[in-house]
This record gives structure tokens, sequence and C-alpha cells, in this order.
């Protein structure tokens, strides 16, 4: 009995992770989600073979960094932090100023930046070199290892990193009001309402090719200027406008999704902000005036306790787990093979358990 239960518990787990996975699901199956993951993980993609994608994409922190802004394979310094990646399939352009409009463009970023400290032509060279990546990619693309078949592969993989289930899900998908704390539902309350955050982080948003997500995800897929990083000489990252130039865009930046948002400081584009205590505060304030800055921007008046309403619902929107649909589908297959005794092989291949 008890067996059936914990098959049967993997097996729901699976069913909520499968159907948030079908909006974003990758063509191309298994092997090239497998084929992805390895080379997300592969340190052989960098110059000088420290560096992987999971450097500045750490699973245990929401697949994003710690740091502030993260340090390149040479040891230069970047102008702005890693974002996570959960969900990151959802997204209908990439990065702070969405200069990528898809995944697979965005992989080149990194090697052409400088990031990984190597052209993705060598770093495809590189793992040309290893038989089994050979025979990975024959398995998977029936090609041997190219730049295109490197993005398109780790594409797919990042496709599979969806979070699981929040209680805020069950509060607002499943209507479960017993799912959040009183002091979690004033934070919504305020959240939609008095603080006006949901008028950037949209709950349910819809996509500019207007599909409306299944699920919450609390952004607006826009670009806004809160005025994060205007300073006495103005703005020294101009945001969307580096893509746009148009002087409207300046100081502009993608609004993130908010889903484990908990577990990824620090905030904001430049990781200026360390808690989410201080972006709440930083909000009530009405951001940092500047020309540009969104209207939506003004000063919030709220109370010592309703800042601590709406940090808690923050915080309620933590999943149980970070799990990719590749390893929950893994897991799935473990249980129904019966394996008993040892690791099963989900747990030998998955990246490092969140930490919390």
């Amino acid at each position: 009995m008890l067996r059936f239960w914990r098959a049967s518990s993997v097996l729901c787990a699976a069913a909520v992770a499968f159907f948030a996975w079908l909006a974003v699901a990758p063509a191309g199956g298994d092997r090239l989600v497998a084929l992805g993951q390895r080379l997300f993980f592969d340190t052989r993609l960098s110059g000088s073979g420290r560096t992987a994608c999971a450097t500045c994409h750490e699973p245990r922190y929401g697949y994003a960094q710690r740091r502030r802004v993260p340090i390149s394979d040479n040891g230069d310094i970047g102008r702005r932090n890693s974002p996570s990646l959960l969900d990151v399939g959802y997204a209908p352009w990439l990065m702070w100023d969405g200069r990528f409009p898809s995944l697979e463009h965005q992989i080149f970023g990194p090697f052409s930046s400088g990031e990984l400290g190597n052209p993705i032509s060598q770093a495809a060279a590189r793992i040309s070199a290893d038989p089994e990546y050979r025979q990975l990619f024959g398995e998977a693309l029936g090609q041997p290892p190219t730049p295109n078949g490197m993005a398109r592969a780790i594409a797919a993989f990042e496709r599979t990193i969806v979070s699981r289930e929040s209680r805020v899900d069950r509060y607002l998908v499943y209507n479960d009001t017993r799912a959040l704390a009183p002091i979690e539902r004033a934070g919504y309350d305020y959240f939609t309402g008095k603080a006006h955050c949901s008028s950037c982080h949209h709950v349910f948003p819809v996509t500019p090719d207007g599909r409306k997500s299944n699920r919450p995800l609390f952004t607006d897929f826009q670009f806004h200027n809160t005025g994060i990083g205007f300073g006495p000489r103005g703005f020294t990252d101009r945001g969307r406008h580096e893509q746009t130039r148009n002087p409207a865009d300046w100081g502009a930046f993608r609004t993130p999704m908010l889903r484990n948002s908990a577990l990824t400081p620090p905030y904001m584009h430049d990781g200026s902000l360390g808690t989410l205590e201080e972006v709440v505060e930083f909000y009530n304030a009405g951001g940092q005036p500047n020309p540009n800055q969104s209207q939506a921007m003004h000063p919030l008046h709220l109370s010592d306790r309703e800042k601590a309403a709406l940090v808690a619902f923050l915080r309620a929107m933590v999943e149980e787990g970070l799990w990719t649909w590749a390893q929950v589908a893994r897991t799935v297959r473990d249980q129904a093979d019966g394996e008993q005794g040892g690791q099963s092989a989900a747990a030998r291949t998955a990246p490092p358990a969140p930490v919390r």
C-alpha cells in the first residue's frame, strides 16, 4: 500500500509538471533534451574549461546566481544580473533588454560576448573530439556537433526548466483558500490593489502573440523604467534603448517573472537590491525618479504591516522543489521499473538540489 501511495504521489507531481511543460515543450524528444542538459553543465564549452552555463544559472538557486553580477570566464565583471531560467520557455524574448527573440538565438550570446571565453565554433570543435558527444549528436540530431546543433539542444533543455506548483498556485488556480495564511492572502490583495504590483506583474499574462498563460507567471513580458541605475550622470546602462534606439525605452528593462523569486536574490537588472524587503521598500518609495520613469511608478505609502504582507505573499510562491520535466519523467520511469536500492538514474544525473 505504501509503495502504491509513493508511486501515486510521483505520478501526481509528474502530471502537474507535464501540463505546465506542454506549453513550452521542445521538439526533438528526450535525446535532444538529455544532450542539452549535458552541454548546459559541461565546462569544456568555455575557454578555460572551468565555466559552464550552469556557473551563472545554478539549479540550487533557481537557475540564477547569488552574485550581484556574473564574472566571465576570463575574469571580466559583468554589468547585469544573471536572471533565473525557471519558466524561461514562456518568455517571448530574452535578456534584460530583450535582445534575443528565442532561446536558440540566446545560446550564442555567452559565446559571442566573451562570458564563456570561447567562440561557439571552437566549443563545437572541442566537443567534436569526444566520441561520446559525436554519438549523442548523431542520435539526437542526425549530425556531428555544430554550433546550431548545440544551440538547439541547450534551448530544448532550458525549455524543460519548468517550476512546480506552489501554495500560490493552489490559491489562485484551484481556489484553495486554505493554501495561504491570512498575512499571505492580505499580501496578494495588496499586490493586486494598493501596491499596484500587478500593473506590470500580471498574474496570468498574455504573450505578444495573444496566448494567455494557464498558470500565474507575474509578468507582462514588457519593459519598464523604474529608475534602478539612475544617478547624477543619468543611466550608465540604457537598457531596452540599446536595442530599439527609441528614446522612450531609455532605462527600461524586462519585467521578470516572480515564481520562486525568494530563491533568486539579488534582484533587479543590476543586482543592486539584496532582499525582497529591499525591493518592496524601493517600490514603496516610488522608485528612483528620472525623466523616462514609468507612469506606474509613484510612492505607495504602505505601512510596515502591509510591506510585510507583500513579502510574505512573494515567499509563498516558492515551490516544494526545482525539477525539470526530464527529471520528473526519469523518476516516474524508475518507479515503474521498480528500481531497488542505491540511487536511481534520476538521482545520479540530476543537478544539485535547491537550497531552501
